[in-house]
């Protein structure tokens, strides 16, 4: 049987969509060369937290209306509990977080690869067999270790394989990786604290990223 795991606090998908720090984003690229990679990127993690937070959203929002269901609902939390009695509902969270891991991981991949083909004549492919030295030989040996050459990236890239392309099983590929994702019967379980964390660990490797091929150095 499938194995899905979810969080039972409310907060779990709580909003991490952070304007202020897009608006550095763009404030740091604008006139560069990467601005249009820098855009459709902000635009792809804007989305995917816009997605991420809809459950919080639905609960939060009958909370507010119905006034706890007239009293008879004390927190936010209670009335999700409600909620999570719900398949449907949790299945919803179970894809959402899914999805939410997805995207922020995409997303970050594919500014990589703009930003890295800005550089290039030649468009180069994450699934180039040479992917990783390129990477090295145009961003440097230690910004490249920073940004892909690592097993956080790695990690996050295998965990992204495994949910698209093999229905959330773990690969031998992933197995013989560390640190694992939670696994239970080969099936990853990734939930709404693995996307945000996700989140977290490559928001600094973009602005790193950008900041480098723009030749910012202020914090």
């Amino acid at each position: 049987m499938k194995q899905i795991f979810i969080e039972s606090s409310y907060e779990s998908f709580a909003d991490f969509h952070e304007g202020e720090w897009y608006e550095g984003l763009f404030k740091i690229s604008d006139g560069s060369k990467i601005h249009a990679a820098v855009e459709d990127f902000a635009f792809h993690w804007w989305g995917a937290s816009r997605a991420f937070v809809l459950p919080w959203l639905l609960v939060g929002g009958v909370f507010d209306a119905s006034k706890g269901g007239g009293g008879e609902v004390q927190s936010k939390q209670e009335l999700w509990q409600h909620y999570m009695a719900s398949d449907s509902f949790k299945a919803a969270l179970w894809k959402t977080a899914e999805g939410g891991y997805s995207s922020v991981y995409y997303a970050y991949e594919n500014l990589l690869v703009n930003v890295l083909n800005s550089n290039l004549e030649q468009k180069a492919r994450v699934t180039d067999r040479e992917f990783g030295s390129l990477v090295s030989r145009i961003f440097g040996e230690s910004l490249a270790s920073k940004l892909w050459n690592n097993s956080t990236v790695a990690i996050a890239r295998e965990i992204r394989n495994c949910l698209v392309h093999r229905g959330g099983k773990a690969s031998e590929k992933l197995l013989s990786m560390k640190p694992l994702p939670r696994i239970s019967e080969g099936d990853v379980l990734i939930s709404a604290s693995d996307a945000r964390n996700l989140h977290i660990e490559l928001k600094g490797r973009v602005e790193l990223l950008i900041r480098n091929q723009t030749n910012d150095s202020s914090s």
